[in-house]
């Protein structure tokens, strides 16, 4: 009797526990009928794809972004060559409906990652990161846009 409580237990606990992406099923509910950008050219433009993949919903947004990109250098060895850099990207969004600021974020990602000899191997490593942060923070104004509208 004991083990068919335990076996009903597990049964039921794994049975509630799935996966399911957040984005690719998630039904948004807007569009964005404008998109004004400013600031690092290359993040703006992977946002700018991401927002517009976005071409069904009932409410029209217009949406403001102004995006930073810094690379900095965190460590260095004793012949003062850098070992660890840091690349950290700031977006400040202004989400606008009807012509008035209904919503006002700041996002910022950051990384860290060790130095490569091979500098084309560096900028191509680093347009990757640039990538993938890019993509997060897009992720991001998507989730935080989608919680306003419930």
């Amino acid at each position: 009797m004991k083990k068919i409580k335990i076996l009903l237990t597990f049964l039921l606990i794994f049975y509630g526990c799935t996966y399911d992406p957040i984005l690719s099923t998630k039904k948004f509910d807007f569009i964005f009928e404008e998109i004004n950008h400013e600031g690092e050219e290359i993040v703006n433009r992977i946002i700018k794809n991401k927002l517009e993949q976005r071409k069904v919903g009932s409410k029209n947004y217009s949406i403001n972004i102004k995006s930073f990109k810094n690379k900095s250098i965190i460590s260095t060895d004793s012949k003062g060559d850098p070992t660890v850099f840091e690349i950290d990207i700031e977006l400040n969004y202004d989400l606008i409906e009807n012509n008035e600021v209904i919503y006002r974020d700041t996002i910022q990602k950051q990384i860290t990652y060790n130095n490569i000899n091979d500098k084309f191997e560096l900028s191509k490593y680093e347009e990757g990161i640039i990538k993938n942060l890019s993509n997060n923070i897009g992720n991001e104004i998507l989730i935080s846009i989608s919680s306003l509208n419930k």
